[in-house]
């Protein structure tokens, strides 16, 4: 009974029953419409993004008279023609499998020496280290157009023209951008983990592989990715260096389609479509690591 006296008090206390501040009140009313304008951007970005994705996924499964005759989004009939046409037209499935060669290996490469390269920078003292260092951040400046002939007339002494390896061996020289970004990571790592491992009798090489390539897994997923990207979509070199069909990448397959007076857009965005795949599937699989980058170096 005196419990039931007690609760019935505190339920009508004047603190509980009194209304919220006029302040409080404000406050979270100016929470609720950021939130509202938060979503609202959100949801236009979403939109803007989106839409031309969806686009391509409609028009992909349309056929050119389709197009010609319903200037609508929404197929008039579902078809998969225009996927059809783009692997017998051209030898698709060939290029898709020559640009998951050459940006495979180019990008194992180009890692390679960027890594090695970073270390140097990082934690070997030896002489004209900032020059060097220094040297690697002016590259940065020069655009790629600018050492396209010289390159290819080293290739071609090489003897290298429409060849894979005509893509391949320039990216294995390593990235001005990918040494930096590693060895920025490394000048965070205490340089007392490479001194004891070389007094445990390490060796430099070992010390690289068996020591802080595992701690720079992160920021190397995030390169990895950048440079396959960046192989798997490059146009130019294709059509610098490479001249028989059998050797081109997906992206100079698409230009097939492309006519001097008119365009078979269904084909080409079904071809476009397809080629996505492989990037989205190396994408989902390193996404952890690539989340695990992006925390440590501060970009979450």
């Amino acid at each position: 009974m005196t419990i039931d006296v007690v609760q019935t008090e505190s339920d009508t206390s004047p603190r509980d029953s009194a209304p919220p501040p006029v302040r409080s009140r404000s406050r979270s009313r100016g929470r609720r419409v950021e939130a509202a304008l938060a979503y609202f951007v959100l949801t236009i970005g979403a939109l803007l993004i989106l839409g031309p994705f969806v686009v391509t996924i409609l028009t992909s499964f349309r056929t050119s008279a389709d197009m010609a005759v319903n200037p609508g989004l929404w197929p008039a009939e579902w078809t998969l023609d225009s996927y059809v046409t783009a692997f017998t037209e051209v030898p698709l499935a060939r290029m898709i499998l020559n640009g998951l060669f050459i940006s495979t290996v180019a990008t194992a490469g180009g890692l390679l020496a960027s890594l090695l390269g970073a270390f140097a920078l990082a934690k070997l003292k030896f002489r004209g280290q900032r020059t060097y260092f220094g040297l690697v951040l002016f590259t940065l400046l020069i655009p790629g157009t600018v050492t396209l002939i010289p390159l290819y007339i080293i290739i071609r002494s090489l003897g290298l023209i429409d060849s894979p390896w005509a893509l391949i061996l320039p990216l294995w020289t390593g990235s001005a951008f990918a040494v930096f970004f590693l060895r920025q990571h490394l000048m965070t790592m205490p340089v007392e983990l490479y001194e004891a491992a070389i007094l445990d009798g390490c060796s430099t090489p070992g010390v690289v592989f068996r020591i802080f390539l595992p701690l720079l897994r992160g920021p190397l997923s995030i390169l990895a990715i950048l440079n396959f990207l960046a192989s798997w979509n490059d146009l130019l070199g294709p059509l610098v260096y490479l001249s028989s069909p059998d050797q081109m990448t997906p992206t100079v397959g698409l230009t097939y389609f492309q006519g001097q007076y008119t365009s078979n857009l269904p084909v080409i965005l079904a071809g476009a479509l397809v080629i996505v795949i492989p990037t989205t599937i190396i994408f989902l699989l390193f996404s952890r690591q690539v989340r695990e980058g992006l925390a440590i170096s501060g970009l979450k």
